[in-house]
């Protein structure tokens, strides 16, 4: 007989007979599972904490005052909004009606974004995905923050197995403070179980080459992980790609070696922490009252991401990036690593200028207007005059470690954005341009 076999049994004997031992059994299992798995970090204090993390933003809703989870439910009913129930959140999909009780959110966010609202009410920096009446603290602790969350799921995304998870974010709707993660919608139906067994042996060879982690003791006997529904989370979509929608069972082992295995370029590790790039461009944009907060972030030529990544733990509210392969790549699997997912970054062609008011997607075009722009000279040269120039934005920034270079992209944008203030900054290395437009 198998070890999982023989806790199974273990377990309904304990259940049946002892039940006042079912608690200590549930959490000595439990502590066993994560050791075995190499789960430890998550269970100490300061096994997750991030050297700097994506700021969390907060909407207002339209929502009218609720006491709980239950009212609140009734209220989007009645609303006529479609609502799917779980123990330890609900979900709204994507719909018509999303945007008159959630009111901004619905439209900062990709199209097709579903909300999956946590039932546990309270600051962000106590609240978790598991009801703290349905799960010991053992096992929320495992499972981490919601910022911990983030990078599981979307580390579940890169490897082929669920959607792609947003942001996680606060909705207000006095007096309540709701904490949501915004999630990419998949509609489907449930595979049939040939598919859902060749799609948990898949997951089970990845478990083993992988960082990602199950903690659920006996995952593969768990409800959540039976074919072939596994309680509403598989999913096949119209391609026929199966999806796991829920991610609250999913743990990383190691997130620093995750991080490090990200790092293709041989840049030293330490060097994507840093946090002081950020500090002089944003005292130079307030001096002009231009704050980073709730603002889209552009950078062409944004080698390994870190100047988005410390703009969006500043606040900012979404940033892409564009550099040549393999800088791309590798600049936007550290962001999944480190947690920051507001963030797209894409290759630009060898030899040929990005258009980039047409690269952008549709759904952020209308905040060009009040976006900050940064664009790093040695990478992209011969963008400035042909695009920049002629889209809106906010704020323009030119670096460059060649003067002369940056001295003729500053002649030829001020020339076509008369409206625009010229900060001068020589003493920064490379040197720095910035445009403020007052229009």
């Amino acid at each position: 007989m198998s070890i999982e076999a023989t806790m199974a049994r273990l377990t309904s004997t304990i259940g049946r007979h002892l039940p006042w031992l079912w608690p200590f059994y549930v959490e000595a299992r439990l502590l066993a599972h994560a050791l075995r798995q190499g789960l430890w970090r998550p269970l100490s204090p300061r096994g997750r904490r991030a050297t700097h993390e994506q700021g969390t933003l907060t909407w207002s809703t339209r929502l009218p005052e609720a006491l709980d989870a239950a009212e609140l439910v009734g209220i989007l009913r009645r609303a006529g909004v479609r609502v799917h129930e779980g123990g330890n959140a609900f979900y709204l999909p994507p719909q018509p009606r999303l945007a008159d009780v959630l009111g901004e959110a619905v439209e900062r966010y990709p199209p097709g974004s579903g909300f999956k609202v946590l039932r546990d009410f309270g600051r962000l920096d106590e609240v978790h995905y598991l009801h703290p009446r349905r799960q010991t603290r053992l096992r929320r602790r495992l499972i981490g923050r919601p910022q911990d969350q983030l990078v599981a799921a979307n580390y579940l995304h890169r490897l082929g197995y669920g959607p792609r998870v947003w942001d996680v974010c606060r909705l207000r709707a006095r007096p309540l403070a709701m904490t949501a993660f915004v999630v990419q919608h998949v509609e489907g139906t449930v595979p049939t179980t040939d598919e859902c067994r060749a799609f948990m042996q898949r997951l089970r060879a990845t478990l083993a080459a992988t960082e990602l982690r199950i903690s659920v003791p006996d995952w593969e006997h768990h409800k959540d992980f039976r074919c072939p529904s596994c309680n509403g989370n598989l999913l096949r979509d119209a391609s026929g790609r199966l999806s796991f929608v829920d991610f609250q069972n999913f743990s990383i082992r190691h997130p620093r070696r995750l991080l490090a295995a990200t790092m293709t370029s041989g840049v030293p590790l330490e060097t994507i922490d840093s946090s002081g790039r950020i500090g002089s461009l944003r005292d130079r944009l307030r001096e002009h009252g231009v704050e980073l907060r709730n603002r889209l972030v552009l950078h062409l030529g944004c080698r390994n991401g870190l100047l988005l990544r410390q703009a969006l733990a500043a606040g900012a509210w979404w940033g892409l990036g564009w550099d040549a392969e393999p800088a791309a790549r590798e600049a936007a699997a550290i962001a999944t690593a480190c947690g920051f997912t507001r963030v797209d970054i894409g290759p630009t062609a060898a030899g040929e200028a990005l258009d980039v008011a047409a690269v952008i997607p549709a759904w952020l075009r209308d905040h060009l207007p009040e976006a900050v722009v940064v664009v790093h000279l040695g990478q992209v040269a011969g963008l400035v005059p042909h695009t920049l120039g002629d889209m809106p934005w906010r704020a323009l920034v030119l670096e460059s470690d060649r003067p002369e270079a940056l001295e003729s992209a500053t002649a030829r944008v001020a020339a076509g954005r008369r409206a625009c203030a010229v900060i001068r900054e020589p003493a920064w290395t490379p040197v720095r341009r910035v445009f403020i437009d007052h229009r």
